[in-house]
């Protein structure tokens, strides 16, 4: 059975563009995380030719942008460790990417799930000064293991030892996944039965090669064959990306294989193309690796550059994580220590993917901080290190409740799409003083469709929180579509403090908060026409995703909803709404209060334009809150964006588009 992906209908992303209004951090942050955007593709390549470790870093382009970046190396650090300096873009290349060195110089091959080929960028520069042609689609067969495979990471290596380098690529088959072939937001989809156990098949990844009876420039493949490890051809839980190095240290190359669930799995060599069955790459004691996400995209190199190979691997969350090689016995198979996440000079604000922000002045100087959850499980807090007309961030930290990080994750049997999301938490949250202590509190929903109250402890700066609560509604915790992002709102100015959310059935609903985690007396918010509002004609987990804001836009005295909508939504549903049946991409909505606030009611949406373009942010989602960011006395947007960036849209660029 093929399976379609709703990922693979994606449009391609083609602006508007945005990154001139993304957030920066503040100058006095000297350092920060590397980013790659989302899942992120890393290599280790001598950009200039003066033997530097520079990083190469790419991310997948059927969802937000999927553009090419580098750093180059500028030092080292007292480890050994390359220090990165600032990011470039590659311009013109776009996919996953890796570099196929060539003598003195190298040339890039991509891949992308948008296109079923792969492209070889030739090096038209010289040594040290790189300069790439238009993309070059290289023709191959393959014989496939599964059938309907995509190529998802490709590589050039020369694993048997002739001297000239085959293509190997990963692949990515989701045939056996869905349950009866259908998918979370397809109607009669059940995930799991009575016992919480997956109805459904594993994802399935596997190995190719393609032997090169030309040469690099002008190449010609024999048919694709699959790589064996053992008797069996090597398989992972889906997306492999294989990484080639000798870790035993008998001359040959073996195989380390990212996939999508947070391990690496390696097939050691026993000659030139011949390989062990795969086992897991572990620490230095032995247990298994385990990573802190998903969908990992490795490569092999001396980061520390003490002639032990490490891995390197990026990620999901779009960061890419230094695992060092502890040493081995020859011919061993050596252990890894994860030594956490790699940091770069002059860094960019980047909160994991489908970041979720929410603003408040937790420190009461009249400069709004922000609250972010991801895709994760996170909810990173950054602090407002600017001025009231320069905003600014310092570097995030991650919230804690009880003394522990807030760390949301599905587990094997929470996510509507399965246990291959296991590693995800799609914090979404919203901050209001929920008990009426003078404190800011946080309340959340996430992956599983709770919504949690997280109590502010003491008013730190920055702040703390006591372990989260579950809401209940009708005596039991309240379970509602995923992946929203509640709001808060006191409609009349009683202190009668209201919780809005989608119900179980995709609803726009109000709840009126009765203790600090009993809601009561549930009402549908409708729109002018009397219907209850919907934003979606999906099912399922289609009737989620989407990020609430209330406030009162149009500044006449009445609360007015922005909603952050993913390119799936309609608004309204049917065969005419936005963005489903426009842009196709995750958009920005404002429904205008025509009623009051003691009974409101609701226009029909449109769509929020920015310098007189429709907003359209890609895939997954774009996730709005209106804040007086610039000290003009007006409320504009900051927004989420799935690849993790944070832009500002000032309201003197913000307009409606007409109905």
């Amino acid at each position: 059975m093929n399976i379609t992906r709703w990922e693979d209908h994606a449009t391609t992303w083609k602006g508007p563009f945005y990154g001139d209004r993304a957030l920066q951090y503040h100058p006095s942050v000297k350092t920060g995380y590397v980013s790659g955007r989302i899942i992120t593709c890393v290599d280790v390549v001598d950009w200039d030719g003066n033997g530097g470790r520079d990083l190469l870093l790419s991310s997948w382009d059927s969802c937000y942008d999927g553009q090419v970046y580098l750093r180059r190396q500028i030092g080292s650090s007292p480890d050994g460790t390359p220090i990165l300096g600032i990011e470039e873009l590659v311009k013109g290349v776009r996919g996953y990417v890796t570099a196929v060195p060539d003598e003195d110089i190298f040339h890039l091959v991509s891949t992308s799930r948008l296109r079923r080929e792969i492209y070889l960028y030739l090096n038209i520069g010289r040594p040290g000064h790189p300069e790439f042609s238009d993309p070059q689609v290289l023709e191959l067969n393959t014989d496939w293991v599964k059938g309907n495979e995509f190529y998802h990471v490709a590589r050039f290596v020369d694993l048997d030892g002739d001297g000239k380098p085959e293509l190997l690529v990963g692949t990515d088959c989701w045939d056996e996944y869905w349950p009866n072939g259908l998918e979370w937001n397809d109607a009669g989809y059940k995930p799991y039965d009575a016992a919480g156990r997956w109805l459904g098949g594993p994802l399935r990844g596997y190995l190719y090669s393609f032997k090169n009876s030309g040469t690099l420039i002008r190449p010609s493949f024999d048919r694709g064959k699959p790589i064996f490890a053992g008797e069996n051809p090597l398989e992972v839980y889906g997306q492999l990306a294989p990484a080639f190095g000798d870790l035993t240290g008998n001359g040959t190359s073996d195989i380390v294989c990212g996939e999508f669930w947070n391990i690496l799995q390696i097939a050691k060599s026993l000659s030139p193309g011949s390989y062990h069955s795969t086992d897991l790459v572990r620490t230095h004691a032995s247990g298994s690796l385990e990573l802190e996400h998903c969908i990992h995209i490795p490569c092999i190199s001396d980061w520390n550059g003490n002639g032990l190979p490490d891995i390197l691997v990026g990620a999901e969350d779009g960061y890419v994580t230094f695992l060092e090689n502890t040493g081995a016995p020859q011919g061993s198979v050596p252990g890894f220590e994860n030594r956490g996440r790699i940091e770069t000079t002059q860094p960019i604000v980047h909160a994991s993917v489908l970041p979720s922000p929410a603003a408040f002045d937790f420190n009461s100087k009249g400069l709004p901080d922000l609250v972010v959850g991801n895709c994760s499980g996170e909810l990173l807090f950054y602090p407002n290190l600017g001025s009231e007309n320069a905003q600014s961030l310092g570097r995030e930290i991650k919230l804690t409740a009880g003394g522990k990080d807030i760390l949301i994750s599905a587990g094997l049997h929470g996510s509507r799409q399965g246990p291959s999301e296991k590693m995800f938490g799609y914090t979404c949250p919203t901050i209001a003083d929920w008990n009426g202590d003078g404190s800011p509190d946080i309340l959340m929903s996430d992956v599983l469709g709770r919504h949690i109250y997280y109590q502010n402890d003491s008013n730190l700066y920055p702040p703390k929180f006591h372990a989260g609560k579950e809401l209940w509604f009708d005596n039991k915790p309240l379970k509602t579509v995923w992946r929203v992002r509640p709001a808060v709102v006191d409609w009349t100015g009683s202190g009668k403090l209201h919780y809005l959310a989608l119900d179980e059935t995709g609803c726009l609903s109000d709840y009126e908060r009765q203790s600090d985690t009993v809601l009561a007396n549930k009402k549908h918010l409708r729109s002018q026409s009397g219907e209850v509002i919907q934003f979606t004609e999906d099912v399922g987990g289609g009737r989620g995703r989407v990020k609430l804001c209330v406030c009162d836009w149009s500044g006449n005295g009445l609360f007015d909803l922005i909603v952050g909508t993913h390119a799936r939504a309609s608004l309204p549903p049917g065969a005419t709404g936005a963005p489903r049946h426009t842009t196709g991409q995750a958009g920005i909505f404002y429904f205008k209060n025509i009623g009051s606030n003691s009974e409101p009611v609701f226009a029909t949406p449109r769509a929020f334009l920015y310098k007189d373009q429709v907003i359209a942010m890609g895939m997954h989602v774009a996730s709005a809150e209106a804040v007086d960011w610039d000290d003009s006395g007006k409320l504009g947007l900051i927004v989420g964006i799935e690849d993790g960036s944070l832009v500002w849209l000032e309201r003197d660029h913000l307009t409606l588009a007409e109905i």
